[in-house]
């Protein structure tokens, strides 16, 4: 499936290193970014690997994972649409420091490694984009790591699924729907944990009525005090 030079920009747009560029310049980049069809179970680059550019989500799902020696697996992320792929590569030729899996089928945009230092020369405001977006992602991980280190498994599943929730779902009322069946395995890859830890502090929150379940589907109840405690972008 191609994707159309004006579908092409729109992606651009929504990604935060092109976020604002004149449209010139979206013009340029579009014109040198190739479209990937990514179908669910595939692996878009593997821990590792040598780099080779850049990729921006379009549609789909995809999961961000790292393996120990032992194969044992952790999620970092589930990206939103719109997120960069693989984005140390503007900064370093260092191999992937991560695997990216299709949980769906997936689209991407592709820029090359040469199309992307070529665009960081031309484009003071992209490096000036790539700076204050790697110093999110900085400020993100101090976060994640403060909230291995002094939450409680309770206070972080909720937080996780909240997250989830406003990159996937939908809040109607005092209801936030994560939009997805996220399995109790994939939950507990993200958060270091075991299945059977994920499962129980689930049945403690339905107990409590702060979860519930449609379709197979997660919801958090009266989510606003859970949102409010999110760590700022």
């Amino acid at each position: 499936m191609n994707i159309a030079e004006q579908q092409k920009k729109r992606y651009l747009r929504a990604c935060p290193l092109f976020e604002g560029l004149q449209e010139d310049v979206i013009s340029r980049v579009a014109s040198r970014a190739h479209n990937v069809l990514l179908p669910r179970g595939k692996v878009l680059f593997y821990q590792d690997d040598p780099s080779d550019g850049l990729y921006i989500l379009c549609s789909g799902l995809v999961r961000v994972s790292i393996t120990d020696e032992e194969g044992n697996a952790l999620t970092l992320a589930l990206p939103e649409n719109g997120a960069p792929l693989g984005e140390m590569t503007l900064v370093s030729s260092d191999r992937r420091s991560a695997t990216v899996t299709a949980l769906e089928d997936t689209s991407l945009l592709h820029l090359e490694i040469a199309t992307t230092l070529a665009l960081l020369s031309e484009e003071p405001k992209l490096a000036a984009h790539l700076i204050e977006f790697l110093s999110r992602r900085l400020r993100q991980s101090n976060d994640t790591l403060h909230k291995f280190a002094f939450e409680n498994l309770q206070q972080r599943l909720l937080q996780k699924l909240a997250e989830l929730g406003l990159q996937h779902g939908s809040l109607e009322e005092e209801v936030l729907d994560l939009g997805r069946k996220f399995s109790q395995n994939a939950l507990a890859e993200m958060l270091g944990v075991t299945r059977e830890a994920v499962n129980k502090q689930l049945k403690l929150l339905q107990d409590k009525d702060i979860v519930t379940m449609e379709n197979g589907i997660i919801q958090l109840r009266r989510p606003a005090e859970i949102i409010k405690n999110l760590p700022n972008p």
